[in-house]
């Protein structure tokens, strides 16, 4: 594959996944009634339903990107361990307090572990865009 449209990728797919992070962030008090009930105050609207679709989008185009790179990725693995397991630590604790904060009554758990993953995604983008 060109590099250029791998850059293109990685970058569609970061945005798309910034777009639905931005749907999923708006107050519930705008978003609507609540269709499915996932626990006590939490629940997905409609709108969380639409924020979804280009968050879906954006992740499988972020993960094919990282398939197709798994050789050089592999490499860097093997390269700086110590960077690697810390951003894999980063990316797990931050999906951890992302589904811990849907059956949590402390709902900023999903603002840190956001905060958590976008720093791993931005910064495997910004590898993979050097690359």
């Amino acid at each position: 594959m060109p590099k250029i449209l791998i850059r293109n990728l990685f970058l569609f797919g970061t945005v798309s996944m910034a777009i639905g992070i931005l749907g999923l962030s708006i107050p519930q008090t705008i978003e609507g009634p609540i269709l499915v009930s996932i626990s006590e105050g939490h629940g997905l609207t409609l709108l969380d339903l639409f924020a979804l679709i280009p968050l879906i989008l954006g992740t499988t185009i972020f993960e094919v990107g990282l398939w197709k790179n798994r050789a050089s990725i592999s490499e860097y693995i093997q390269e700086h361990p110590r960077v690697t397991s810390s951003m894999l630590f980063g990316a797990g604790f931050g999906m951890g307090l992302l589904i811990a904060s849907a059956f949590s009554t402390f709902w900023w758990w999903w603002a840190i572990g956001s905060i958590l993953m976008g720093i791993v995604v931005i910064a495997v983008t910004l590898w993979s865009l050097r690359q």
